[in-house]
């Protein structure tokens, strides 16, 4: 894979593990509250538990399609920059990549497009840290060879 799209598998992770945790956090606070409250907690988190599940059936669902966007589109990405980094043309990639962040801003896909300025972040760094490893030393001084004796 390429280096977007590891990225946005590290961040769906981490988001899959914090989604995790708060779900746990949510049966825990039910499970005290059913203790503490004793007969009347239980007939509400039994009438509650329902919607609630349903409720995080729809989180999840709607979740993994989110990530599943983000993913495609950074795959988009990674075979956009492979086809084009041989050309050296990143300026042109970086243009098609501001127009899928217009678009997916347009769509309503805010951590779309978040994603998508993180990879024209990442892009224009890699520019600059190779124009950098291309210029010439201070002064354009070149160290003189030493004459054998």
């Amino acid at each position: 894979m390429g280096e977007y799209s590891d990225r946005v598998k590290a961040d769906i992770a981490s988001d899959n593990v914090t989604r995790k945790f708060l779900y746990l956090i949510f049966a825990l606070i039910t499970l005290f509250v059913v203790f503490l409250l004793r007969g009347f907690a239980t007939v509400v988190a039994v009438l509650g538990l329902g919607p609630v599940l349903l409720l995080i059936g729809i989180i999840e669902i709607y979740c993994r399609i989110q990530n599943l966007r983000r993913l495609r589109a950074a795959e988009d990405a990674d075979a956009d920059r492979g086809k084009l980094m041989p050309k050296n043309s990143t300026e042109a990639l970086i243009h098609k990549l501001w127009s899928r962040v217009q678009q997916a801003e347009d769509e309503g896909e805010p951590f779309l497009a978040a994603d998508l300025r993180r990879a024209i972040a990442t892009l224009e760094r890699l520019e600059r840290e190779a124009a950098l490893a291309r210029r010439p030393a201070p002064g354009g001084l070149q160290p003189e060879p030493i004459q054998p004796i």
